[in-house]
């Protein structure tokens, strides 16, 4: 088995265990078991878990969120508010819309909508990375509601994230609530709610 491949491996089996369980709830030996790995490669490849962790949420949330910047830099400078806002919304959700049902993926979006209702300071190992994001599309929105109040702005950026990761956190809340009528997995249906809920509650949120 190759370095690369022994990385892979890791990285994946890390990836699907930790969203089941979180950080805390995984050992390194229960990893490098499920990896087929010996016990030192978490350490030989990656300096120890925290080094696993971050690279385990590094490799998805750096293309995801150059996908988004893509999206952010073609929106349109003209047209209705609505339809901007609209834009906007679509490029911060469509990355996730477009890979949802790739298991990894599925085991990604898992992982950080927990982490992203989590006290644990794991997460400041990772901070940098999900608050740039957040400063680019904090200041498409401020271009959009000049008028609004930096709460207003704030607010509004955190409830999209939130809605987006329950969204494609795969959690089967809709499957258990409907008993079985709706499904979490018909995701076109759950992205359109998803942008018409957003640019609904944002405009309401952020328009003085």
């Amino acid at each position: 088995m190759t370095r690369s491949d022994v990385e892979q491996r890791l990285l994946d089996s890390a990836e699907a265990l930790f969203s089941e369980r979180g950080y805390s709830g995984i050992s390194v030996r229960e990893i490098t078991d499920h990896a087929g790995t010996r016990l030192a490669a978490v350490s030989e490849r990656f300096g120890g878990k925290e080094g696993l962790f971050r690279a385990v949420i590094l490799r998805r949330i750096r293309p995801l969120n150059d996908d988004r910047r893509s999206r952010l830099a073609a929106l349109p400078p003209r047209g209705s508010r609505n339809s901007r806002l609209r834009a906007l919304v679509e490029a911060f959700c469509m990355p996730m819309h477009e890979r949802t049902g790739d298991p990894g993926w599925n085991n990604y979006f898992r992982l950080i909508a927990q982490l992203a209702n989590s006290g644990h300071p794991i997460r400041a190992l990772i901070s940098e990375d999900f608050d740039a994001i957040a400063g680019d599309f904090v200041a498409a929105l401020r271009d959009l509601f000049p008028a609004a109040t930096e709460p207003a702005v704030y607010d509004a950026y955190l409830h999209l994230v939130a809605a987006t990761l329950h969204t494609y956190s795969n959690n089967f809340r809709l499957d258990s609530l409907t008993q079985g009528r709706l499904h979490t997995r018909d995701v076109d249906d759950r992205h359109d709610a998803l942008v018409r809920f957003a640019v609904g509650g944002i405009t309401s949120v952020a328009a003085p």
